[in-house]
């Protein structure tokens, strides 16, 4: 008779999964809602519910079947998307939506965050039948979810340097939810989210220069998270060519351009 191995863990059915989901998801329902709700503003149950978020989703993924190959320090990054999402959720709401749509816009992005933290449990394993989908889908909730703060933080009458290194910050940490599909974790993922992250923040202070209202600013800002973002993940992934730069250069140039004449036009 053998003796199990120490370090295994029970595999967790699809039934507990699914309710640290949905628990995820309501918890951020209930902090969303409320945040967007009660009258004067209660910042603590926005930071609360975005720290409960966090170490739900950090208890999910370190649930996952294939998390005893990996340190436990590295389920951090996969907080950030969930909570992150949280905080901007609440934020752009609370500023960008009026009367009754607040709520129906906070149950919303309280599935977002339920997914997202579904999301992060299915990608642990790259090789899972749902990682790519997912991949996808989070890819383009770190996008809106950049959006978010970057258009609260433009509008918002912040400091240049307190806006700068806030547009840094959440930029290094999305950043390193997107480097994770080219499996970038530790210290790697790190200094290269704190590279775009500060790219992201000088790009912030240089607009303070070119006065914008808070929605073409939040999507110039996200172009320059997009164009950043790409090229390091091809970079990385060393398929970076003359063509795929072109293409970046186009796109990015063409949603500017865009920008600079809904300005002109407003």
């Amino acid at each position: 008779m053998t003796a199990a191995p120490a370090q295994m863990q029970p595999v967790p059915g699809a039934t507990s999964v699914a309710a640290r989901t949905v628990l995820i998801g309501g918890l951020a329902a209930l902090g969303i809602g409320a945040y967007v709700s009660i009258r004067p503003e209660q910042p603590w149950i926005l930071l609360l519910t975005t720290l409960m978020v966090a170490l739900g989703t950090d208890g999910l993924v370190k649930s996952h079947p294939r998390w005893v190959d990996l340190r436990p320090i590295d389920s951090v990054v996969y907080a950030f998307l969930p909570a992150l999402a949280v905080l901007g959720a609440g934020l752009f709401i609370d500023h960008a939506i009026e009367s009754y749509a607040r709520q129906g816009m906070a149950m919303a992005a309280a599935v977002t965050v339920g997914l997202a933290a579904f999301g992060e449990y299915q990608t642990v394993d790259p090789g899972g039948r749902l990682y790519g989908p997912f991949r996808i889908f989070m890819a383009v909730a770190t996008y809106l979810v950049a959006f978010s703060f970057f258009t609260v933080i433009y509008s918002r009458d912040f400091d240049v340097p307190f806006a700068a290194a806030f547009v840094a910050g959440v930029s290094a940490l999305l950043a390193m939810e997107l480097l994770r599909e080219d499996r970038i974790v530790g210290r790697s993922s790190l200094l290269v989210g704190i590279a775009i992250g500060l790219t992201l923040g000088e790009f912030r202070a240089a607009l303070y220069f070119y006065p914008l209202d808070g929605l073409l600013a939040g999507a110039l800002l996200l172009i320059a998270f997009y164009l950043a973002t790409g090229i390091v993940h091809h970079i990385l992934d060393r398929d970076l060519d003359l063509a795929t730069a072109a293409e970046y250069v186009v796109v990015t140039a063409g949603a500017a351009a865009a920008v600079v004449a809904a300005k002109a036009i407003t």
